[in-house]
């Protein structure tokens, strides 16, 4: 059994307090801060040296020639892979990671309770991570993460190239992280994936490729231990599938293709079908995996919890969102195309410049389906308001900061005619996001999580899986 965790009920589930408390004592130093690829890679080779029961492994080599690395401590009869940072976005995983790690390494006590093997990655995607270095060191403010912002392209993402086959349809062209990685998963075998993600804005939820009913509801009061509200808001897509409140279905390469090979696939974006993810390529391998993940927001803000019906239909709260979306790129369509031709060839411009055409289509996708589905005709709530009118629009000033970013590279080594177009589409830009995250701070109350909470809702949740498995399997 694990130390720690309640095994006799799941009503309320905690891990061991000495965890906790280790926690809370790093937000004084390093916990202030967000740890830079380097440092990580540091701190693994360094407890290695200091433990013979943990082992350094280098796996391969990212695009720009950054190592991949594996930490592995334990030695149980079955193996849990811990996955950080496969969004470079959101590397509070690569801190979790580094958490349980070290933890693992130094509690032997639960260590031996859990019958894994720990295979841990802190950073599954070293080039992404390094591109978002700007904002690690703070301010931790909604600009200063969205002027900071880089996420690949689908076709560059670990969690979308791994290799797949299935039903005359092949994906064998993964990213260097991602083979090396995939070669990790095809020696080690995990029986459990646990794949570190965070959202940028709201509230907490779960993402699992099935469902831990009996989990359900320690895991949705865990994070309100922390003062972190649920994400009761709209689904991240709005055709995934909730297993429970704040428990959603991770869509697994199958679902996917059985949803774009369907003649009524109702997901209207022209999202690319690629490869798979850590459990598809996994379960190749491991008959009985699961793939978990506790979405976390950086910032929070307390109505998206609230589901307090309002006097509207969710179709209208739906609709007022995509209005207002709408609104913002049509603001910015005619700056963002005069700079296009001009940006460099970097996976960032190109995302940066690509992606507004997927969300025009994503938001008309969404329209459609809120005009025909039964449940759009209930009455819309507190949580769905935040969700649709300023979550969503944080999001795409993200990718708004990605442009800038982009749009100051090029005006670098541009001649006086381009630099000229460059800089005036960049003050229009610069308007517009400063003037829509004006409005999001006047009009939402919110507020910064601190670190450690992140990593100790991250942490817990984890082992709370692990032990509910482990159980499980000795029923």
């Amino acid at each position: 059994m694990c130390t720690g965790v309640n095994v006799t009920t799941y009503d309320r589930p905690v891990v061991d307090a000495r965890a906790d408390v280790r926690v809370a004592r790093r937000v004084d130093s390093p916990l202030r801060v967000v740890f830079p690829v380097r440092k990580h890679r540091e701190r693994n080779r360094a407890l290695e040296d200091e433990h013979e029961h943990v082992t350094y492994e280098e796996l391969g080599e990212s695009a720009d020639g950054n190592p991949i690395w594996a930490a592995t401590v334990g030695e149980g009869s079955r193996t849990a892979l811990m996955l950080g940072a496969p969004h470079p976005n959101e590397p509070i995983g690569s801190m979790t990671v580094d958490f349980l790690l070290h933890e693992l390494a130094t509690n032997d006590e639960l260590r031996a309770s859990l019958d894994y093997e720990f295979v841990c990655v802190p950073v599954a995607d070293p080039d992404g991570v390094r591109r978002n270095e700007g904002w690690f060191d703070g301010p931790f403010t909604l600009s200063n993460y969205a002027q900071n912002f880089y996420r690949p392209p689908p076709e560059r993402q670990i969690e979308a190239t791994f290799p797949v086959d299935r039903e005359g349809y092949s994906f064998d062209d993964p990213t260097p992280a991602t083979r090396a990685l995939a070669d990790l998963i095809e020696v080690r075998r995990p029986e459990f994936v646990y794949s570190f993600h965070n959202t940028a804005f709201g509230g907490c939820y779960y993402v699992v490729t099935e469902p831990l009913e009996p989990l359900h509801d320690a895991l949705r009061s865990l994070p309100e231990e922390y003062g972190v509200p649920l994400d009761r808001g709209e689904p991240e897509r709005f055709i995934d599938e909730a297993f429970d409140d704040a428990v959603y279905q991770l869509p697994t390469f199958a679902d996917r293709f059985d949803a774009a090979t369907t003649t009524d696939d109702e997901s209207g974006a022209d999202e690319p079908l690629l490869g798979g993810n850590a459990y598809d390529y996994a379960s190749r391998f491991e008959d009985d995996v699961v793939e978990f993940a506790v979405e976390l927001p950086y910032f929070s803000a307390p109505r998206i919890g609230d589901r307090t019906p309002l006097e509207r239909s969710r179709e209208d709260v739906i609709r007022e969102g995509v209005q207002h979306r709408r609104a913002l790129l049509e603001e910015i369509a005619d700056p963002v195309d005069a700079v296009a031709e001009h940006l460099p060839d970097t996976p960032m411009a190109r995302e940066a410049a690509g992606v507004f055409g997927y969300f025009e289509d994503e938001l008309e996708a969404k329209l459609d389906w809120a005009k025909s589905a039964p449940e759009t005709d209930e009455p819309g709530t507190v949580a769905q308001h935040v969700d649709e009118r300023f979550i969503r629009q944080y999001h795409l000033l993200t990718y708004l900061g990605m442009v800038l970013r982009s749009v100051d590279h090029a005006a670098m080594s541009a001649d006086d005619e381009v630099r000229d177009t460059l800089l005036n589409a960049k003050g229009t830009l610069e308007d517009v996001f400063h003037d829509r995250l004006e409005e999001i701070r006047t009009e939402l109350d919110y507020e910064t999580i601190p670190i450690w909470k992140l990593v100790a809702i991250q942490a817990r949740a984890g082992l709370i899986c692990l032990d509910y498995r482990q159980r499980k399997r000795g029923a």
